[in-house]
Parts: structure tokens; sequence; C-alpha cells
């Protein structure tokens, strides 16, 4: 297994780097800055579209615009192989498994379940309804059940899936989780939710953390937040089961029924190492806190300069590479069908989970 790029990658990958990669990467953070300014001097609360979605969506423009050369695609396809994989296991330092021990948990945890079962059921059959292919249905409905962009390259990564089906769904995803900054606030109006339930609502139902924090904090504060970040604790810990029951079908797949036998070492190998990496990273992070001098520029960008910190920056490299791939005629042949499977699967979980949200007797945080 090469676990470092060797030298002829690096490069090749450099003019890609130079002239894609970081033009872009600096453009999404220079509207970042102007976003950042606008929002908290207005609505005094943190930027709900953060640099590596302003940079998802720059890259599906330019891509559709430019016709990229053969020596700069190598930079593109090096973010996705080399710096995917570390960013999504600093991002972990962002998790806690500590919620999980609160009072109440156990309620928690049941909804936290069905909001992840709920998407991957829905999507599934509404999927083959509408004819989309296999993996894009999973990847659409894992990002919708489980944490947006991190859930949806880690399944890419982990099944071996077509680029462009990530690219497509990371779109789609965007496009939904844009959408429950502006509803979402306006529905707890309508219905003058709680603040825990509103906050568990939002944390079961919202698809990526920036959004999670900023739909929670416009609804209900800092008690809607911690209750968001309860839930979504328990959908983050669902990837790697999901996670390992895909590489089990994958595996049985690639080796057919005569290798069932085997297939255990089989999975074993396949797995991916950097999701193994991410758990253990919350596991660690639950143990031992990082200080917050120190997750600031690993993880979380709090006290940066834009927040800035080295999981943004490697997974925003890597979305940057992944969504190069979505080009027109792919959003012209599938694009409606990422669109329907995910808002489907999105409006059914939104609404079960409100309805339960409001009839059940829910602990506060």
């Amino acid at each position: 297994m090469q676990i470092l790029p060797t030298r002829r990658e690096v490069r090749a990958a450099l003019p890609g780097l130079t002239f894609i990669v970081l033009p872009i990467f600096v453009v999404s953070e220079a509207i970042y800055w102007l976003e950042l300014n606008y929002v908290e001097s207005v609505y005094h609360i943190p930027p709900p579209v953060i640099a590596l979605m302003i940079a998802a969506v720059l890259s599906i423009v330019v891509t559709n615009l430019v016709e990229v050369p053969q020596r700069l695609q190598e930079g593109l396809q090096f973010t996705v192989r080399w710096l995917l994989r570390i960013g999504i296991v600093l991002y972990g330092f962002n998790f806690s498994y500590a919620l999980w021990f609160k009072p109440g948990s156990a309620w928690i945890f049941g909804i936290g379940l069905l909001a992840v079962a709920i998407p991957l059921v829905v999507g599934y059959f509404t999927g083959r309804l509408l004819q989309l292919g296999r993996d894009s249905t999973l990847l659409v409905s894992v990002g919708t059940a489980i944490c947006g962009i991190s859930a949806i390259i880690a399944t890419q990564q982990a099944v071996k899936s077509d680029e462009k089906d990530a690219g497509m769904s990371i779109a789609t995803i965007l496009l939904f989780g844009t959408l429950v900054l502006f509803a979402y606030p306006v529905v707890d109006r309508l219905l003058g939710l709680s603040s825990t339930v509103y906050g568990v609502w939002t944390g079961a139902t919202t698809l990526d953390l920036p959004q999670l924090v900023a739909a929670a904090l416009q609804g209900g504060g800092s008690t809607s937040l911690l209750a968001a970040l309860w839930v979504k604790s328990i959908r983050i810990g669902l990837l790697i089961p999901i996670i390992a029951v895909l590489v089990v079908r994958a595996s049985r797949t690639a080796h057919g029924k005569e290798a069932r036998a085997t297939s255990m070492s089989a999975v074993f190998k396949a797995f991916p190492l950097f999701i193994v990496a991410f758990f253990a990273v919350i596991l660690y992070n639950t143990a031992f806190p990082l200080s917050a001098s120190i997750l600031g520029p690993v993880a979380s960008g709090s006290g940066e300069f834009l927040s800035l910190n080295a999981a943004s920056l490697l997974l925003t490299t890597a979305i940057i590479g992944i969504c190069f791939r979505v080009r027109r005629d792919v959003i012209g042949r599938t694009g409606w069908k990422f669109i329907a499977v995910a808002g489907i699967a999105w409006a059914v979980q939104s609404l079960v989970i409100i309805w339960l949200a409001t009839s059940l007797n829910l602990p506060s945080p």
C-alpha cells in the first residue's frame, strides 16, 4: 500500500495545484471574507456559507466555462487521492462522543438512528423508481442521512465510485443545505418550537456542520445548538458501520459467491484506513479534548483568521478536485434525478423527525 505520493506525482500535480486549485481557493476565501464581515456585523451569527461551499460552486462554474488542459488534470486528481483523506481525519477533531452519555441520550439516539435510516431507505426506493445509478443513489442518500459532504466523499472513497457521482451529490447537498438555512428559522417561528425541539430537528436533518451551526443559532440560540450537536454526534457515529456494510457488499460483488468464505479478509483489506483513523481521532478527542489553541489551527478554525485550519484547507482543495468532474452533460442527463432523490428523502426525514420531536418529552441538553 502506497502511503506517500512519489516525487513524480508531486511534480506532475504542481501545475494543476498552482493554476487551478490555488486561485479558486484564494477567490473562495476572499468571497468568504466579504460574507463574514457582512453577516457578523448585520446578523451577529456565523456566516452560513463557508469557503469550502463557495469553492465547490466556483469549481462547477469554472469547469463548465473553461476546458482544463490535460497537464493540469494531475493536480485535481492529486487533491482527491492524497489531500482528501488527511482532511477527513483531521476534521474528526471537531466531534466528541461525550454527548452520548448525557441523561436522556436513549431518546436522542433513537431519533439519530431514525434520521439516518429514513434517507437511506427512501433514497434507495426513489433512486430505483427514477432509474438513477446505484452508486449515485447511494452517495446522495448517505450525504442526506449522515453529514453531507464529508459522508459523500468518505463513501465515494470506500466504494470506489465515480468522482462525477460524488460531484453531483455534493452539488445537490449544497442546494438543500442552503434551503435549510432560510427555511428552518421561518418554520421555527411559525410553529413556535421550543429551543430543544428545534435543535433536535435541526441536528437530525441539517446536512453539513457549518450549516447546522448557523441554522441552530438563528432559531434557538446556544440551547438549540447544543441539542443539534447532540443529535449530530449520533449521526456521525453511524458512519463507520454503514461504511463497513458497503465495503462488505462491494467486496462480495467483486469476488463473487465462491469467495464468500474468505470475504471477511477481503473486507479488512478493502476497508479505508482513513475512516478508522477518523473515528480514532473522535475517540481520542472524547477522552483527551484538544485545547482551543491547538484545535483552532488543526480543525475548528476558532480564533483563526477567516477560520482557516488544516482540515478545511485540505478538504477544500479536495472538493475543488471533485467538483471539476461536474460537467454540464452530467448535470443535464441526471441532475434532476439527484435533486429528486435527495429532496424526497430529506422531506420525509424532516417531517418524521419534527413530528417525533414535538410529540416526545425530550430532555434538555
